[in-house]
């Protein structure tokens, strides 16, 4: 049964890739939504925090300092210490303001490595984050045990939804900081625009993730957000509940971007966990929840968006110029 809010739903990280379609998912179902992204001020500072979410009657938290598996690894303290912060500034001030709800964004890293598969939320608590993007976990970790134990008797009621491999449309496309997918694709269709025959992936190819379409999780979390019973620091996973593999992935990605291409595995590159896959039962349960769009068809139209944005075209004459430098100081 869903609630009214009389009071705006503020989104952190709102201009972000899960940002947006959370805006888009909530402003669908004719609810006040209130984006808020960097411009509007520096989460990490406590005032500043306040300031901004004055008002709130729901905050999703979507805010955070994160990116692939090599930028993680490049960055440890950054990645607790940043978005610890972060957490711990939102929920002092949703205490404070009053906030009705608190929705956090959790992440799969905060599993241990020895977690049973598929991912339950009830193993969250058992072992350790660790490996690269260990910290990551951690501070996300923590951050939602914080909201448990401070809003524990007060009105403010918190839940944590833990997204799985986020791929689609709006996604950040950089080789560095990009998620999974969108790395892949980016090198994908580059490879074949400029005729290169293939594109590089980092592992074997053994390793395997649970990839989910943006929107299928944007419209759990404002299932999330309208659902009226409390949730008491409970946790959802929200992924496709498939396990697939790198190398799977890689050949879907190729077969979409055409004229042949094909992935060429660096064993020598680092690619975190070994296994994933998160149980998305509770999810389906109490939100109803359902991950809709198959893989194949979430990656034509993550394309099909890219070519159509003009990003595509970008990228590619980006490349031809730097192909382009790169002969004449050859020449030199």
């Amino acid at each position: 049964m869903p609630t009214t809010h009389p009071a705006p739903i503020m989104v952190t990280g709102a201009r972000g890739f899960l940002g947006r379609h959370v805006v888009k998912s909530l402003q669908r179902r004719g609810l006040p939504v209130r984006p808020l992204g960097r411009q509007d001020g520096d989460l990490r500072d406590t005032a500043t925090a306040e300031r901004v979410l004055t008002g709130a009657d729901t905050v999703v938290h979507l805010a955070a300092d994160v990116g692939g598996v090599g930028y993680l690894k490049s960055c440890p303290g950054r990645a607790f210490h940043d978005n610890y912060a972060l957490g711990l500034n939102v929920i002092r001030a949703a205490i404070r303001g009053g906030v009705r709800r608190l929705v956090l964004a959790g992440t799969p890293c905060s599993y241990s490595g020895d977690a049973a598969l598929p991912l339950a939320e009830e193993a969250l608590l058992e072992g350790v984050p660790s490996g690269d993007t260990g910290t990551y976990g951690y501070a996300k970790l923590a951050t939602s045990l914080a909201a448990a134990t401070l809003c524990d008797g007060l009105p403010t009621d918190t839940v944590t939804v833990i997204p799985s491999n986020l791929y689609g449309p709006g996604d950040a496309f950089d080789e560095t900081r990009g998620h999974v997918v969108a790395a892949l694709i980016r090198k994908a269709v580059l490879a074949a625009e400029l005729d290169e025959g293939s594109f590089e992936v980092w592992g074997d190819g053994s390793a395997t993730r649970d990839f989910v379409y943006v929107t299928d999780v944007a419209e759990g979390i404002a299932t999330v957000v309208t659902t009226a019973e409390a949730f008491a620091g409970a946790t959802f996973n929200l992924g496709s509940g498939r396990e697939t593999s790198i190398r799977e992935i890689a050949t879907i990605v190729a077969a979409a971007a055409g004229s042949g291409v094909r992935p060429r595995f660096r064993a020598d590159k680092p690619v975190g966990y070994t296994r994933r896959v998160m149980s998305v039962d509770h999810a389906a349960e109490r939100l109803d929840y359902v991950a809709s769009t198959g893989l194949v068809e979430g990656i034509r139209q993550t394309i099909a968006w890219l070519h159509a944005a003009g990003h595509v075209a970008t990228w590619v004459a980006a490349a031809r110029q730097d192909a382009g430098a790169a002969t004449i100081r050859r020449a030199a």
